[in-house]
């Protein structure tokens, strides 16, 4: 009898240093593969238990974290489902899949998290077996380990998409940077724009820039894909532009040819953009233009409209542009440009009728000189409703007021 109670404190003993070991690593912070060997070692080596099978279902989702004596694991995701599915599962002895186990359902909050499955090389002694002896501890001891694994995710998911967030930001900031900041506002020169991203961060990017006294040149541009990539490809654009614009002027050719092949260099065929530019020489009156895969630019002037429709592919899908040749318009006083990207004219109604061209007639039509990207997308908002926006849109608003 006295060497019993000396067992059981051995016993007892062995079971706190087991927990103290566990919970020692946990606090170490070592790898989760450290946490589940240790784990193993103490139910194998030490708890001489025979098989042993530790799956999560964190999430309604199964994920064998540890296996052991156990042939076919996944023979037993049926049977752990089960488990899953009752009011309150417990401890409970079956006989299955040719074996006789313990099932431990590991509780939080009251709802299972993970079950470990145990079951020993000598069934027919499974009265006495080191499965029925130590399960009350093998539960405590998994519940501190699952809850220890699931808090490790959870921070280094937190961390994820901490640093997630912070690109995100970053990206936005940057992305904020490209668009010009100060447009003209003349009597004779009136320039507006709008941007509304759809998510953090996006592909769209318009800018006007002056050349000299009498010249300008216009773009707008819309990268394939959203997110943090496309604002990248963007802002690099946006750079080999200017630069570009200062080895050769507004000769449009020469900037689209050589806008292509960078966009080729950076995206390597895996995104493409859409790409409009325009220049405008006051003095002479003309507009130029060049639209590669891009939405029709609009001009309106005196109730009648013209469509700038695009001549070449985007940017980045072929390897060079053939005869490429761009557009020349007279303007006079009293025109309306307008660029957009294509968030404007496929956002759509509870009908699922998209905006289109028509919207932007028809805003023109309304309105006629007072045209405003306020107005416009005052307009938008009405047409769709309670649906919502699903890409980003730029606009960029050019009102010719020459004496």
């Amino acid at each position: 009898m006295q060497q019993g109670l000396k067992d059981k404190i051995k016993q007892r003993d062995f079971k706190l240093q087991s927990l103290l070991e566990i919970t020692k690593a946990i606090n170490a912070d070592v790898h989760i593969d450290e946490l589940l060997s240790l784990y193993q070692t103490i139910l194998i080596e030490q708890l001489l238990i025979g098989k042993t099978l530790l799956v999560s279902t964190q999430d309604h989702q199964l994920q064998t974290l540890m296996v052991h004596g156990f042939e076919n694991p996944s023979q037993w995701h049926s049977i752990i489902q089960e488990n899953a599915k009752k009011n309150k599962p417990k401890i409970e002895t079956i006989a299955a899949n040719g074996t006789q186990v313990v099932i431990v359902p590991i509780e939080k909050d009251g709802d299972p998290i993970a079950f470990v499955i145990l079951g020993d090389n000598d069934e027919e002694e499974i009265t006495l077996s080191p499965s029925i002896k130590h399960m009350r501890f093998v539960q405590t001891l998994t519940s501190v380990l699952i809850v220890a694994i699931q808090n490790k995710k959870l921070i280094a998911e937190n961390i994820a998409q901490a640093g997630l967030k912070r690109e995100l930001e970053l990206a936005a900031e940057m992305q904020n940077m490209l668009l010009p900041k100060h447009l003209p506002k003349t009597n004779t020169l009136l320039v507006d724009a709008y941007y509304k991203s759809h998510g953090q961060v996006g592909g769209d990017y318009y800018d006007f820039l002056q050349i000299n006294e009498h010249e300008w040149i216009c773009c707008m541009a819309d990268v394939s894909g959203k997110g943090v990539s496309a604002a990248f490809l963007m802002a690099g654009l946006q750079a080999q532009l200017r630069g570009l614009i200062e080895s050769y002027g507004c000769d449009l050719e020469k900037i689209i040819s050589a806008l292509n092949t960078k966009v080729l260099e950076s995206a390597q065929g895996e995104k493409f953009v859409t790409f409009f530019i325009g220049h405008y020489h006051s003095k002479n009156r003309e507009f130029s233009y060049i639209n590669c895969g891009h939405n029709p630019g609009f001009i309106f002037h005196n109730n009648s409209n013209t469509w700038m429709n695009a001549q070449t592919p985007a940017l980045g899908i072929i390897d060079s542009f053939l005869g490429l040749k761009k557009n020349t318009l007279h303007l006079t006083s009293g025109t309306h440009i307008l660029l957009y990207t294509d968030g404007l004219v496929e956002v759509e109604n509870e009908m699922l009728q998209p905006f289109g061209e028509m919207g932007i007639s028809e805003a023109f039509e309304q309105w006629g000189h007072q045209f405003s990207n306020v107005q416009l997308m005052e307009k938008v908002n009405h047409y769709i409703g309670k649906m919502k926006f699903i890409d980003d849109i730029a606009l960029l608003h050019i009102l010719i007021n020459e004496s």
